[in-house]
């Protein structure tokens, strides 16, 4: 595994001045030690060797005005502009001494660099095996002879490949103190050990977020979290991780081995109710907090448990505190799941809680499925899939809406057959069928079934029996153009590849889905649904339909670096409803008798020019239009641009919306830049966000100054952030840093 850039900087950087001797422990204890020197001389039990001094011991090669070796002791001391060479490294200190024996040393004002990182000590030793402790340590990357920053710590000790601890640690910028810390921990694998974000926001006004690391354990990394937020008061988290343990079979399909992780934050919140782009009638209490678990782990090689627990104290705290996590999961739910890996199965015993009242969501107490993966049938060419599944379902709503909340037992079981062939070598032909079953037992949850309700007719309880039928079908064909060449385009050579397909998918039901209780449920989307029942997963809403899918697969080639680049791609589609889906019971659905026609483009003709544009247009029948294109243009080295567009008009279930972005970042000189991001809804005529930046280049480090501006209704979230990273590591931000998404608000949502 390659080792984590910050392993080889920070960890590696700071401790380098201790290794710098100790290196010659990598050697062999019986590696012969090779003495040259101008003057060398032996008195008694010391060897002693002076001007221009040469030691050689393995790979390691010191260079010295003086030195002694000690036959009885073993002791080697070195002093006078002391180097120590290594793989390429060099380290200079003034004296050292080290035993050959005991691999113990002590040595005094020593320098070394590693990476972007430069770090010196006063002193330094090796007591015990493995472990390094030195005095007065100083870090920094600005190399020059009065850096612009640096850390400072009283006492550093060092346990290579696995961690370091400093004590009594001061942040320097030039030769002023800015920031004092007691004890730090910084793991060999992990990003940097502290961090602080300082700004200003508006639901939070001026807030300094930090974050320290710490172990919990040999096994547990973990960091304590201490946020100030001038208009919401002081909050605290704290988050632990656990290693991944070693890769199983049963974690082939997703490489994802065993892992935990725990997620704690709490405050006091002074002003609850302060977020502009947060619509709930909910009353807030102070007292908000956030309980996160996750954790898979492997019983074993084919068994594992996943755990996710997600506890909220109220529906707008992610909202308010948290928006990328909300942008990523708005609704999070409380799983507990044991599930058996095998290569042609997964059984799986699912249980799904609802520790959120304020959230609407479905849930199961518990349920069983099997999932068959597609394969052989019988030792045929015919192959089959299916999957089967057991549960009592449970539908909650929010306090907000006023319906009932329901259950019932639901059991299901889907089957499906395949035969692929290829006919007269060119045409690929995919013929399948299916049947589906559902049984849904009386609702018990909240209040038993009442007239009025769906199910009331049948006495709460309904059996489903669906069959299905499908072609698919698609064949290549291709061209090839030698002669096409452009350095202008980047075209060197040009092969056409034309790709027609079809999808054909027949469903007939006994029972209408208005007349099932929706647990699994289809929900208002720009996008088609899936017309393969094994691909659907909706099933509580699965309708009768009649569809051919027709389709075109357009893909311009050419030859760039010894390899195939995609240079353009273009996908167009349309459905032909023979019997339109019948959805429009369950939610509003824009389409007649065809769907509308899609277009989906990708263009990167070079590196520096990228182009997308989806689109769908209702130019057969009736339906709504949406258009989505964005490019990206690096004009010159100084001026890089990016434009986009999102329109979209006459959907049944979503607003109007044309949302145009665009920004640019412009290259002023060798330490100046400016940059700016901006999108505006003309249909709304709100500006939903803004972001203004001044980059500065301060030697080693990147510093940025930015102003962002949310919009929604009027109302305006205005955020004020520093961040500084290191140019060399990017990705670490010591001292200072800040991410965007912080300040990325949900938005309107509307169309998403």
């Amino acid at each position: 595994m390659k080792p984590h850039p910050l392993k080889a900087a920070v960890t590696a950087a700071v401790v380098s001045l201790l290794t710098c001797v100790t290196q010659v422990s990598a050697a062999p204890s019986s590696a012969p030690i090779q003495i040259t020197s101008i003057d060398t001389r032996r008195e008694g039990n010391l060897a002693i060797a002076q001007g221009g001094v040469v030691i050689a011991v393995g790979e390691n090669t010191i260079y010295c005005d003086y030195a002694q070796y000690d036959t009885e002791s073993k002791n080697v001391l070195v002093s006078g502009n002391v180097r120590i060479f290594r793989n390429g490294a060099v380290f200079t200190g003034d004296r050292a001494i080290y035993n050959l024996q005991s691999k113990s040393f002590m040595g005094s004002a020593f320098r070394s660099s590693a990476g972007p990182f430069m770090a010196e000590a006063h002193s330094f030793s090796s007591a015990e095996k493995g472990v390094f402790t030195a005095s007065k340590g100083f870090i920094t990357t600005d190399n020059v002879a009065d850096p612009s920053f640096s850390l400072r710590a009283k006492t550093v000790r060092f346990l290579p490949n696995d961690h370091a601890e400093y004590e009594d640690v001061t942040l320097y910028v030039g030769h002023v103190p800015v920031f004092w810390l007691p004890y730090l921990y910084q793991p060999a694998n992990n990003d940097q050990s502290f961090s602080l974000e300082p700004g200003s926001r508006g639901i939070w006004g001026a807030f300094l977020m930090t974050r320290f690391s710490m172990p919990f354990g040999e096994t547990v990394q973990g960091s304590a979290r201490l946020d100030y937020m001038s208009k919401r008061g002081l909050g605290l988290g704290l988050d632990a991780d656990w290693p991944h343990a070693q890769g199983h079979p049963a974690a082939k399909p997703t490489e994802v081995p065993s892992w935990g992780r725990f997620r704690t934050y709490y405050i006091a919140d002074q002003d609850p109710g302060n977020n502009p782009v947060s619509k709930t009638n909910q009353p807030i209490q102070p007292n908000r907090y956030r309980v996160s678990i996750q954790d898979r782990a492997y019983l074993s090689d084919t068994v594992y448990t996943s755990i996710n627990i997600n506890k909220l104290s109220d529906v707008s705290f992610l909202r308010d505190f948290s928006p990328k996590d909300m942008r990523e999961d708005p609704n999070p739910d409380t799983q507990l799941a044991l599930t058996k890996w095998d290569e042609d199965y997964t059984l799986t015993l699912e249980t799904r809680l609802r520790l959120n009242n304020q959230y609407e969501g479905s849930g199961t107490a518990p349920a069983l499925s099997l999932d068959l993966k597609r394969q052989p049938f019988l030792d045929s060419k015919v192959f089959y899939e299916g999957e089967t599944s057991v549960g009592k379902f449970q539908r909650h709503f929010g306090k907000e809406s006023g319906l009932t909340n329901f259950d019932t037992i639901r059991e299901d079981t889907f089957h499906q057959w395949t035969y692929p062939y290829v006919a007269d070598g060119w045409l690929s032909l995919v013929p399948k069928v299916g049947v589906r079953a559902t049984q849904y037992r009386q609702s018990v949850f909240d209040t038993h079934v009442k007239e009025g309700d769906p199910l009331y007719a049948k006495g709460g309880s309904l059996t489903r029996l669906s069959m299905n039928a499908g072609l698919e079908a698609s064949f290549k064909a291709s061209r090839v153009y030698d002669s096409v060449e452009s350095r202008t385009w980047g075209l060197d050579g040009l092969r056409h590849i034309f790709q027609p397909f079809a999808e054909w998918s027949w469903v007939q039901s006994n029972q209408d889905a208005s007349k099932i209780l929706q647990f699994d449920r289809l929900r208002p989307s720009t996008q088609l649904p899936a017309v393969d029942p094994s691909h659907f997963n909706a099933v509580d809403s699965l309708s009768d339909w009649h569809v051919v899918r027709l389709g075109l697969r357009n893909r311009l080639q050419t030859r760039r670096d010894d390899e195939t680049l995609n240079w353009l791609e273009l996908e167009s589609f349309v459905d032909a409803n023979l019997q339109k889906p019948g959805f429009d019971s369950l939610l509003p659905y824009s389409q007649g008798s065809y769907s509308n026609v899609f277009n989906n483009l990708h263009w990167q003709p070079l590196p520096w020019v990228k182009l997308n544009l989806d689109s769908q247009v209702p130019l057969l029948d009736k339906g709504f239009t949406e258009v989505g294109a964005n490019a990206d243009v690096q004009v010159t080295k100084d001026l890089a641009v990016q434009l986009g567009n999102r329109h979209l008009s006459g959907h049944p279930s979503f607003t109007n919306s044309n949302l145009v972005s665009g920004g640019a970042r412009v290259r002023l000189n060798d330490n100046w830049a400016f940059s700016f991001l901006s999108s505006y809804d003309f249909a709304t005529k709100i500006a939903e966000s803004q972001q203004y930046s001044i980059d500065r280049d301060l030697r080693s480090w990147a510093a940025s100054l930015s102003l962002v501006i949310r919009e929604l209704d009027s109302k305006k979230d205005v955020a004020v952030m520093l961040s500084l990273s290191l140019k060399d590591i990017p990705k670490m931000g010591i001292p200072l840093k800040y991410d965007n998404a912080a300040f990325d608000s949900a938005g309107s949502g509307k169309n998403r």
